[in-house]
């Protein structure tokens, strides 16, 4: 699939703010299912950008407006092409293989271990979501492969959470979400990591974009965000729980993280005084596969 991305935030103030310094995660990542064709990012006012990658390898843009100003627009326009329409075309050694190489994993690697330890408000340890659940939490089934209890993790979250659009704020307390049996997309993913890394699975936040023709009734076309886990034999594999899909080339994966805080699109701060308000966010996702 090859898809036309473009991405507008626009700030507003009520007096002049100065001294502005953004960081932007919203470069598409490369990865061996994931081509980025070209990337394009405009600001008003004009700055120049500089990047780096960050712990996790995401691609930040980063840059500083000085000057006074009461409006702070920034722009991506990216093509990427994406190449993984059956994300189950593995062979699954057996369970038991399965496990052992998770650990042995975990000890090769140790940085996969902030996807098992990190703990936060967006993705507490277990025990404290247990009494806010009207069923009780999914236990690993040893006798099954790790990809076949992680899909029936994400069989699991509909019973827990509804979509509702606005149902939580970002960056918000999954046990919010809970209380209220509601939330949005990242209440899904955040409640699917908590339970995957209790299993001791490496489980990562992912914002990204995804095919306009499959987001969840009454969700507005914006950014997106799911789970990924690492699966023996295939690598990080994503379930995105909000749409009970397996994520496939139908989706454009921008960064990852431990949680929505390491993973936000954009952050900033800046001398002055803010009203508060919530910037105004256009996303268009266009597919291009036929004019190829």
């Amino acid at each position: 699939m090859r898809y036309l991305i473009e991405h507008e935030t626009a700030l507003e103030y009520p007096a002049a703010v100065r001294e502005h310094h953004v960081e932007l995660r919203l470069a598409p990542r490369e990865n061996r299912h994931q081509t980025l064709l070209s990337c394009e990012i405009q600001t008003d006012p004009a700055a120049e950008l500089a990047s780096y990658r960050d712990y996790f390898g995401n691609l930040v843009h980063y840059f500083s407006v000085i000057p006074p100003h009461t409006r702070l627009v920034t722009r991506l326009r990216a093509v990427v092409e994406t190449c993984k329409e059956n994300p189950l075309d593995f062979l699954p050694a057996p369970a038991a293989e399965q496990r052992q190489w998770l650990k042995s994993e975990l000890s090769r690697e140790p940085r996969l271990n902030d996807f098992v330890l990190h703990r936060s408000d967006a993705v507490p340890a277990v025990g404290k979501l247990a009494e806010l659940l009207p069923v009780p939490l999914p236990e690993f089934d040893e006798k099954e492969t790790v990809q076949d209890n992680l899909l029936g993790l994400m069989a699991w979250l509909p019973r827990v959470l509804e979509y509702r659009t606005g149902a939580t704020v970002v960056h918000g307390a999954l046990t919010d979400a809970l209380r209220q049996r509601g939330g949005v997309c990242q209440d899904f993913a955040h409640l699917f990591i908590s339970v995957a890394r209790s299993w001791g699975i490496p489980a990562r936040y992912v914002v990204g974009y995804l095919d306009p023709g499959i987001h969840a009734a009454g969700e507005q076309l914006a950014t997106h965000a799911w789970a990924e886990a690492l699966v023996p034999g295939c690598g990080w594999l994503g379930f995105d729980s909000t749409n009970a899909l397996l994520v496939n080339d139908r989706y454009i994966e921008v960064c990852v993280g431990r949680d929505s805080h390491d993973a936000a699109p954009q952050r900033g701060s800046f001398k002055g005084e803010s009203s508060g308000n919530q910037p105004t966010v256009k996303v268009s996702v266009l597919d291009q596969t036929q004019e190829q």
